[in-house]
This record gives structure tokens, sequence and C-alpha cells, in this order.
């Protein structure tokens, strides 16, 4: 199918986490930091100001379930207990389509037929035994879901839904206890919820780290770790042509959200980041050539951070991989990414992190970011057009996840 210069920009932007102006001209595909010192920056604020109060109201909205006012088990009674389900799928990810699916994988590995319609712009993770959703940019709400109670519709599965600010674009939840921070990559703070009830607890401002010209760092993943919140930042400068720095890490205190420190990265683009035995990694996608794809250079790639030291440098290069990386995900010395060629083509290649070497799994060509790991599984969508589907893939074999007749493209998959 065809697609005009300006649907092609809209896509990649789409692609890549993007926030388009209101001219439609700059295509946000998620940038960076720019050179200031790792020692600067603000401090963390705990208060939040009326108009943060404002905006995100500390009573829960939406939709109401009988099932609301019990608590989230913690971590340790969850991991006693025997999913019932292997994860969640959501369809989605269409301009041209207002609405996507949210769908439940059972342990057979069968994707329900039954489904929840949220707004099509929309991530999905898991925490103990519930989803929580985040709707993107143009909703902006977060929703906690029971599984148990997903067949009987959104009225008795939503446990409970928080309406953020609007344009905030809620795009990644970590979670610590009994709480939940929450990056909002349109946004110049990060917000951390109840996961009781969906109340807002604390606000940390972010708007210091954003470029010049811009309100907001463009968040882009979060990471709570030993006590510590991990927040990655793109930074970019939306004018066009898009303007990339590079990336920025900041590190808060998970508590109290005060800010400890922030390491600049080495390259630009920062897609996601994990943790593997104590190390941080962080994918970088690095500048877009002149068709909107990336080069396999060493302008991008993985990178390890010495956290101690405050310093970040490229580990695995986009000449090793083949291009940049839009997707990142990892477990022991193996990581998962999405090799991104170009829009409509984000390759799955699989990662040895000690010894460097990457093996393209075959028979995949477009992941998009709809990609979860767990016990060295991996779940991932197919995009591509009269091919859409969920694959699992496990010590070399790709099994195919049919999706129900009529499922629109997997956009977000998240594993119990």
């Amino acid at each position: 199918m065809k697609k005009t210069k300006n649907n092609v920009i809209e896509s990649v932007a789409k692609q890549s986490l993007a926030f388009l102006t209101a001219a439609g001209l700059a295509f946000g595909l998620a940038a960076c930091s720019n050179d200031e010192s790792s020692s600067t920056g603000p401090n963390g604020d705990d208060e939040i100001s009326s108009s943060s109060e404002e905006a995100l109201s500390s009573s829960s909205e939406g939709i109401q379930s009988s099932s609301s006012v019990q608590n989230l088990s913690s971590s340790s009674e969850a991991a006693k207990k025997e999913p019932k389900y292997i994860g969640v799928v959501f369809d989605g990810g269409d301009y041209n389509v207002p609405e996507g699916e949210l769908r439940l994988i059972d342990k057979s590995g069968k994707i329900s037929e039954k489904s929840l319609s949220f707004y099509q712009d929309s991530r999905a993770t898991t925490y103990g035994d519930y989803v929580f959703f985040m709707e993107g940019l143009g909703t902006d709400v977060v929703y906690k879901i029971n599984p148990d109670l997903f067949d009987k519709g959104a009225e008795k599965a939503i446990v409970w839904s928080k309406k953020l600010e609007s344009g905030a674009n809620p795009i990644d939840m970590s979670f610590d206890g009994e709480k939940a921070w929450v990056a909002l990559q349109n946004a110049d703070s990060l917000v951390q919820l109840s996961l009781t009830d969906g109340k807002l607890l604390k606000s940390i401002k972010t708007g210091n780290f954003a470029s010049e010209g811009e309100t907001t760092p463009y968040v882009t993943d979060i990471e709570v770790s030993d006590g510590k919140l991990y927040v990655l930042m793109q930074r970019y400068i939306n004018t066009w042509p898009v303007t990339y720095p590079k990336g920025l890490l900041a590190i808060y205190d998970a508590s109290t959200g005060a800010l400890q420190d922030t390491i600049q990265l080495a390259t630009k683009n920062p897609q996601k980041m994990a943790f593997v035995k104590g190390t941080l990694y962080v994918a970088t996608l690095g500048e877009y050539n002149d068709t909107y794809g990336t080069d396999a250079d060493a302008n991008r790639g993985i990178e390890k951070v010495d956290v101690k030291a405050k310093k970040s440098a490229l580990y695995i290069s986009g000449e090793i991989l083949g291009s940049g990386l839009s997707a990142l995900v990892a477990e022991d010395d193996v990581a998962y990414v999405g090799l991104y060629k170009y829009y409509g083509s984000t390759l799955l290649a699989k990662v040895d992190l000690e010894k460097k070497t990457v093996t393209e799994v075959k028979g995949i060509s477009d992941i998009g970011w709809s990609i979860a790991l767990k016990n060295g599984v991996v779940y991932v969508g197919e995009r591509a057009s009269g091919k859409e589907t969920v694959y699992s893939y496990k010590d070399g074999k790709l099994t195919e996840v049919k999706q129900p007749k009529g499922a629109q493209a997997p956009y977000s998959i998240a594993l119990f």
C-alpha cells in the first residue's frame, strides 16, 4: 500500500513513541539529551503543586468494581500463586482505527476471543495478579484490571482508573510494593500512584531536564531497582528537522522522589533499559537516516552503564547489531532486541551480552516494540500486514500463537 511522505513520517513517529507538533511536521522519533554535565540537575519534588492537584486529582476516577477495595497482594504472596494466564496482548497502534483490544493469553497459549476496548495508542504491563494498562497521548488514563473478571466486561474487570494530566502520555510503569511510578512522556513530571485505589501519592518535576525550547525531557522508560528509580530521558528537540542530543539517565530515591544523580549517555535516541545481574544496559536507536531507517554504525546500540562511576559507554555497537534498537528485554546474560531497519521492518534478534554475539530470529518481519520475556520464553508480535499474530520463542523454536479472527496487529505484550 503506497503512502505519502507525511503518512510515512506520521507512522514512523508512532513507531518511536513520538510527539507530533500541531503543524504535523515534526515527528518525535525518540531522541536524547544534550552534552550538559551529568552532575547537575533539579531536585526531586515531593510536594504536589496546586496545578498538579487540579490536573491529577487524588480521587480515583472512572469505572469502579466491587474488587476495588482489595489490596494488591505483596510480591511474595503473588509469587506463591500460580497464575491462570501467561500474559496479555494489546492489539492496536493504528492511526486509522480509534480503538484497540486487550486480550488474555491463557496457560495453553490461546489468546482470548473476548476483549476490552481501549484507545489504540496504549500499553500494558503486569504486577502480581493484575494487569495495569496505560492509555496514551490524547486519553491519558491508567487502569488496574482484574483478569479473573475479564469476561464480565470493563465494568467488572476494571478495579480503578486514574485520569492524568491532559496530554501527559503515560508510557511505562515500575512497581515498588503497593505503589507504582508512572512515566509521562509528554509531561514535565513523573507521578506515583497507590496500587490499592489509584490515588496520586507523589509528583517529581522533570521539566528542568528538558532541552532548550522544550517543556519535557521525553521520558521513555523507568525502572525501580534497589530502592532507586532510574529514569531514561530522550530529550529530543521537537523542531523540523528533529534534533537529537545525547540521552540522559536520571536517578531518584524511589521512596522520596529526591534526585540522586544523572548520567550522560554515550549515544542518542535511547529507547529501553534493563538490569542484568546488577548491571544496567540501555538500548539506543540513534539518529534516523534520510529514509527514516537506522544505519549499522557506531552511533547507536547497547550501552553499559557504570552507575557507581556515573559513566556510560557503548558496549555492543550498531555495526555488530546491524541497526539501531527500538526494543530491549533481558534475563541472565541474554537479551532480545528489536532491530529497527526502517518503518515496517523491526526484526527480532537474540544477543549474548557476555560474548557480544547477535543472532537474528528468522520468521518475523516487524515486531514494533511488542515484546516480553520471562523464564527464557519470549512472546513477540508480528505486525506485518496480513501476517498479524503473536509468536513465542524458546530454545531456537518459533511457535505461532494465533490471533482471533479480525484482531489488529499486536502493539504491546506483557507477561505474568
